[in-house]
């Protein structure tokens, strides 16, 4: 069921998601918010998107056709 509502999150903010973001709307911690994004990467939902550095993961973008996915399986 989170994972359903990051997806809406992404989709209603119209930007790649941070971490902080997922933990403000779902009131999780930050470890468990970064823990979901990762898993929904593994999925092939989102991709990371490293910063300036490329040393961490700073954003995860949606990818095209994702709600297509968690729409079927409903």
């Amino acid at each position: 069921m989170a994972e359903r509502e990051i997806i809406r999150l992404a989709c209603i903010l119209a930007r790649p998601l941070r971490p902080i973001d997922v933990e403000t709307h779902l009131g999780i911690n930050h470890r468990t918010a970064v823990r979901m994004l990762q898993t929904l990467c593994k999925k092939g939902w989102f991709t990371a998107v490293t910063g300036a550095t490329g040393k961490h993961v700073v954003r995860y973008e949606l990818q095209r056709g994702a709600m297509n996915q968690i729409m079927q399986k409903t």
